[in-house]
């Protein structure tokens, strides 16, 4: 009976193993990559708050890996589950391209905004040859490019609907 005890106990932890691995891209990169970039806020960040936002953002920048060194051009789109001016929170999905390899990796990760100060992190996903892969943490600094009042009310409400970005990420 110990024996078989010990069987299992060595296939559970082989199972749980792969689980493990399944979870990280297949070939996981390292090193750096910066964007930077505009992006639209729709209906747009209110001072008070306005939960469920939306974004798009478009921009370009660099990634250094051990695997990809090329000029790339990212396009992603998120939410905003606080939508305020001083704090923000959500998640973003998209696409970065690569200009001389013409390699595609998928993005999706998380962010949250404290004022200007936003720290994300993620997954990328080779989608084809020159694209890279790896888990990514990073820091950008968000700037309000467009302000605007939406109604006639006294005081009017203020909304930011426009935005520049850049960052800095660690690719592992």
């Amino acid at each position: 009976m110990k024996g078989s005890t010990k069987v299992r106990l060595g296939v559970a932890a082989i199972a749980l193993g792969t689980v493990a691995v399944a979870a990280l891209p297949a070939s996981a990169d390292t090193g750096t990559a910066t964007i930077a970039g505009t992006g639209t806020i729709s209906p747009g960040l209110t001072q008070a708050g306005d939960p469920g936002q939306t974004f798009t953002f478009g921009g370009t920048g660099a990634a250094a890996t051990s695997a990809v060194h090329d000029a790339i051009t990212c396009t992603v789109a998120g939410n905003d589950t606080i939508g305020s001016w001083a704090q923000g929170a959500g998640s973003f999905a998209g696409n970065c391209v690569g200009s001389v390899t013409a390699g595609t990796s998928s993005v999706s990760g998380n962010y949250t905004r404290t004022g200007a100060a936003v720290t994300v992190s993620g997954i990328a996903t080779a989608t084809s040859p020159g694209g890279f892969s790896g888990t990514f943490d990073g820091g950008c600094v968000f700037a309000p490019t467009d302000l605007h009042t939406t109604d006639t009310a006294i005081p009017p409400t203020v909304k930011i609907d426009a935005f520049f970005v850049t960052c800095a990420f660690s690719i592992t």
